[in-house]
């Protein structure tokens, strides 16, 4: 197994299947350095604030299942659906569940146009998996439909698509550069063509807070490079890397830090929390 086949195709390694408890460090490690989970947890915080642990909720892509295994309200709830297309993963949130005694749970591995979703669900999770999905319109609808009234969709994508230094768009033509040129990504939206979605949808989103602020996309920009140097040196080389990442990582994680607590109308994502409303 390669480097890009765990970043990119998302398969995990051999390793995790055997000891699945240490996902819990990897989901650590990812709630500090990944910032659209910054977003998404502190918006989670906030539907959960003010109502009892839900009963139903759906993790819609739901990866190696960082939200579903570390937010402690839902150690209460009584289902947790994840849903993703990579079997790795259902297979490596499967064993993390049997090995935590997590019967609450479970996982399907399906694409979300085809998912079956069940009805009167509470909540729903779509963190960085809209843009990768060529028919949104239809997977909106399908969530404001398995939504009982009032049910919460917590929704962050990138938007605005714009990048700013030289290297990173040279690079980025390089076949295999990062993860949406291997798998693609047919959905590129402004702000107002995703507000748009929702409605469409039958959403009302209840909060908006933009995310990747011009210093965090730069930041996000020389880690991209970072990890196409890594991927594509050979291991002995990698030593060289060390000094950079030393001094960067701690600039990086400041960057993320100042984008969550920061203020700005616009950015290159954005978290929404949209509701379905009682008719």
């Amino acid at each position: 197994m390669t480097i890009s086949d765990i970043l990119h195709h998302q398969q995990a390694p051999p390793l995790l299947l055997r000891f699945p408890r240490l996902l819990f460090l990897y989901f650590r490690l990812n709630r500090i350095s990944v910032l659209r989970m910054k977003y998404a947890y502190r918006a989670v915080r906030r539907i959960l604030k003010d109502r009892p642990a839900p009963r139903t909720v759906i993790d819609a892509g739901c990866g190696m299942g960082d939200y579903l295994f570390m937010v402690p309200e839902f150690a209460s709830s009584g289902s947790l659906i994840g849903i993703d297309v990579s079997q790795s993963n259902i297979e490596l949130c499967n064993a993390l569940a049997k090995e935590t005694g997590r019967q609450n749970m479970s996982f399907v591995c399906s694409d979300l146009v085809s998912a079956e979703l069940p009805a009167d669900v509470d909540l729903i999770l779509c963190i960085g998996v809209l843009m990768y999905i060529g028919d949104d319109r239809a997977v909106l609808k399908n969530f404001h439909r398995s939504l009982a009234p009032g049910g919460r969709l917590a929704l962050y994508t990138a938007v605005n698509y714009r990048r700013t230094l030289p290297l990173y768009k040279r690079l980025a033509r390089i076949p295999g550069f990062d993860y949406d040129q291997v798998i693609g990504r047919p959905q590129t939206y402004s702000d107002a063509q995703l507000e748009e979605r929702l409605a469409e949808a039958g959403f009302t989103i209840i909060e908006r807070r933009p995310s990747f602020g011009s210093f965090a996309a730069v930041m996000f920009e020389i880690s991209a490079i970072f990890e196409w140097f890594f991927k594509s040196l050979h291991p002995i080389l990698w030593l060289l890397l060390i000094p950079f990442y030393i001094i960067f990582y701690p600039l990086y994680l400041i960057s993320m830090t100042a984008d969550v607590l920061g203020k700005r109308s616009t950015g290159n994502g954005v978290m929404i929390i949209a509701e379905k409303r009682a008719p």
